[in-house]
């Protein structure tokens, strides 16, 4: 592993022409995953709702929980589960993307990476139909998305590499530590209850006000956790009507394409024993 030198811009460059497999992986995946279910796709849409009822049972006993503004806290709940969900759903599904389909890369030539990312793909098609109940909340609830929701897009790019990061970090570590696949469901929701139970900022007097964590301490948990940052300036433009709080967000780009780089260079620098490990 130490001695293999991949060429990542050769890699790079081939899996970008690449794309009609990962397509075809998810399409694939998407279409097992609800063919034999009772309820079909409709447990894409279930699934944060579950998640939501179980913030709801928590969210009393968290101190401080409150963007403030008036938001329905149920609503900002959804809108941070959201905004989780493309990473965490990519995560919990692309850690074993490679061990699942070791029949496929056995006989297949196309890149390794197609595997995490067609979970990535994968997740973002269930994110996609997540928006429906959050429609339907903000009809229920009488309260409107703000017209800042147009910096949405941003957030999102600021996810996706982290996302992928962390898959292909992920996946590839598990090929060689089996351990991981009973620690991630595991670690994967307490990150996901730290991040959307406790927003980095609150809404007083017309401001933001920096909440949870302050100075350098805050700088430094953007880093590491990029989708706090994304979670949060979601929550504030779509529900406050705010713009991208920079201070936390740079923080958030750094990290996010540091664990792009970091989890590409650790997958190629692993890949040489997929085949044997599998």
């Amino acid at each position: 592993m130490y001695r293999h030198k991949p060429d990542m811009w050769g890699s790079a460059r081939e899996l970008l022409r690449r794309g009609e497999v990962i397509y075809t992986l998810a399409e694939r995946d998407i279409r097992a995953q609800y063919k034999q279910a009772v309820l079909g796709i409709a447990w894409a849409l279930l699934i944060p709702l579950v998640n939501l009822l179980m913030l709801t049972v928590l969210v009393g006993h968290v101190k401080g929980f409150s963007v403030g503004g008036g938001v329905p806290v149920i609503l900002s709940m959804y809108v941070g589960l959201l905004a989780w969900g493309l990473a965490g759903g990519a995560i919990g599904g692309g850690a074993n993307s490679l061990v699942s389909n070791k029949a496929l890369m056995a006989k297949s030539h196309f890149p390794r990476e197609c595997f995490p990312l067609s979970q990535v793909l994968e997740s973002a098609f269930s994110s996609l139909l997540a928006l429906v109940p959050m429609i339907i909340l903000f009809f229920v609830t009488g309260y409107g998305p703000r017209l800042a929701s147009i910096w949405t897009p941003l957030y999102i790019a600021i996810e996706i590499p982290f996302a992928v990061g962390l898959v292909f970090f992920v996946s590839a570590v598990v090929v060689q530590m089996r351990d991981l696949q009973q620690i991630i469901p595991i670690f994967m929701p307490l990150i996901m209850l730290v991040t959307v139970l406790k927003p980095l900022y609150v809404y007083q007097n017309g401001t933001l006000q920096p909440a949870f964590v302050h100075g350098w301490l805050r700088t430094f948990y953007c880093i590491i956790n990029p989708m706090a940052p994304v979670v949060a300036n979601t929550r504030d433009s779509v529900l406050l009507g705010f713009g991208p709080q920079w201070s936390i967000l740079a923080p958030a780009v750094f990290g996010s394409f540091g664990i792009l780089v970091i989890g590409y260079v650790v997958f190629k620098k692993l890949e040489v024993n997929f085949a044997d490990l599998t």
